[in-house]
């Protein structure tokens, strides 16, 4: 069992079992103490605004929480209505020569990261990559002209100026033992759900989750399918698919924050799943995804973008799509028309 295997057992534990790991408790508070400090030094010294309006969609716990679908919705919303968004990544993962990157349909997920590489596949829109993620942003406005700036995550990269708060929410694992890291899985406090402009929860919220967040959880999204892929021969794009595999046995791969997330969206659509999870962000080798060479392997987007090298021709990729309340986008037009009245 790998540490982040075994973490996450405690971090989110399930069936009502809660394990709190006191013997970190000395690194959580240090963990705290310097979180605190990093937001004091953002409240003293904010970074300069930008032009444009950005929205940093975030988390506050490690993991996936189903960021990257809500970027990549939020972007074909945006374009739908007349606007030129560009979107902003740290690109965990890659290694690029040379800072700030554009993902281009030639990048390799090695130098741009996984999630950068799907998000420009699936939107074609201009994807810049920045450990500084202020860097890319500008970028993107003095290159690319784009009127509106999405950071997927970030939430926690203050020197990023932001004009719009987003923080997602798993409806399954929520903020887990609700304890700070390396305790407990999160990276800031729960009181910050308070201080972002909106909470979005992924998914039905359970319990536990309605629980410890409450009147705090405004806007419930939810990840359908949307259609499916393989890789071309060109092997730098891909087909795009209404139907995919007959329903029946598959091997499901996903390296992703919450693997079971994805079996059980496969479950749905009548797939028996042979479950193969991996560390999040894993990169992948062929010998690893050579099961029994007939049956269907089904993995996420973002995992695909890593296999197309060597893609096999029973591979398919499955394309999820966020969904939200009309209300949840009345709030985006607010603020889009607040920051250009404010500009005028």
């Amino acid at each position: 069992m790998s540490l982040e295997d075994w973490l996450n057992r405690r971090w989110y534990p399930e069936e009502g079992r809660v394990k709190t790991l006191p013997l970190l408790a000395p690194l959580e508070s240090l963990y705290r103490g310097v979180s605190r400090r990093r937001r004091r030094a953002n409240r003293e010294s904010p970074p300069a605004a930008l032009s444009v309006p950005v929205i940093v969609v975030g988390n506050i716990t490690v993991g996936g929480a189903g960021k990257t679908p809500l970027v990549a919705e939020l972007a074909r919303w945006l374009r739908e209505r007349g606007r030129n968004p560009g979107i902003v990544s740290r690109g965990y993962g890659g290694r690029a020569k040379q800072y700030p990157y554009q993902v281009t349909a030639q990048s390799h997920p090695l130098e741009s990261g996984d999630e950068p590489l799907m998000l420009h596949l699936v939107t074609g829109l201009p994807v810049m990559v920045s450990p500084n993620r202020a860097e890319a942003a500008q970028a993107l406005v003095d290159y690319h002209q784009c009127d509106v700036i999405l950071s997927d995550d970030g939430l926690q990269h203050y020197q990023l100026w932001r004009s719009l708060e987003i923080c997602v929410v798993d409806g399954h694992r929520g903020l887990g033992n609700g304890h700070m890291l390396p305790r407990g899985p999160l990276r800031e406090s729960a009181d910050r759900l308070r201080n972002v402009d909106l909470v979005v929860v992924n998914g039905e919220p359970e319990e536990q989750v309605r629980a410890q967040c409450g009147e705090l959880l405004e806007f419930q999204m939810n990840l359908e399918p949307a259609c499916w892929h393989q890789f071309n021969l060109d092997q730098t794009s891909t087909l795009k698919l209404s139907s995919g595999p007959e329903p029946g046995p598959c091997h499901g791969v996903a390296a992703i924050g919450n693997p079971k997330r994805f079996f059980r969206e496969l479950q749905k659509l009548g797939f028996r799943v042979m479950g193969q999870p991996f560390a999040d962000h894993h990169q992948f080798t062929p010998q690893e995804l050579q099961f029994d060479g007939e049956t269907p392997v089904i993995m996420t987007m973002k995992d695909a973008v890593k296999c197309r090298d060597f893609w096999q021709s029973h591979w398919w990729a499955l394309e999820v799509r966020a969904r939200l309340p009309d209300v949840f986008y009345q709030k985006i037009h607010q603020h889009l028309q607040q920051f250009s009245q404010h500009e005028q």
